[in-house]
């Protein structure tokens, strides 16, 4: 239904266009207005799948960090895509945010907690206050990741290529 929706305002967008282009300037407000509508709207679904797709990649349980504390991430059963964060006394509803990083970042706007999570750990954020609640805060999956990343640290890309040595 959705995407036959979307299909039909598209066509109408076209015309509206079409009629734009042949000199009728009083649907100019018109077509900016319907294809905005098309562009959030197709905007919303992407956004969304996007989100789900960051969700799927969160650690959920119990995240020991640093100085004592726990991080318990589960995820809530009534919505997808959202997760029940508690550390001590603290409760929060997160979500998933796009980042350009790649970064897993879940927010709860309005008490304004942030967790981040990169590949070898994860860290709690009061971003109203400007402080880290929780640092150094590992899943088993972020526990092997150190590791591997102390055995073999990664590569520096900056540094090119290694220069072979020329037999003569």
């Amino acid at each position: 239904m959705h995407n036959t929706l979307n299909l039909s305002l598209k066509k109408s967008v076209i015309k509206i266009r079409n009629c734009f282009v042949s000199g009728h300037a009083a649907i100019t407000a018109v077509v900016f207005a319907i294809s905005g509508v098309l562009t959030s709207g197709a905007f919303a679904v992407d956004l969304e799948e996007k989100a789900l797709a960051i969700a799927e990649q969160v650690h959920t349980g119990r995240i020991v960090c640093e100085m004592g504390n726990v991080v318990q991430i589960t995820p809530d059963a009534q919505n997808r895509g959202v997760f029940l964060l508690q550390m001590g006394k603290h409760r929060f509803r997160v979500s998933p945010v796009l980042t350009s990083t790649g970064a897993i970042r879940l927010e709860d706007a309005q008490a304004g907690a942030v967790w981040l999570q990169l590949a070898n750990k994860s860290m709690l954020m009061n971003s109203k206050l400007g402080q880290r609640m929780a640092d150094e805060c590992q899943s088993p999956a972020q526990v092997a990741v150190a590791e591997a990343m102390k055995k073999g640290p990664a590569v520096n890309l900056l540094d090119g290529p290694t220069p072979s040595v020329a037999k003569k």
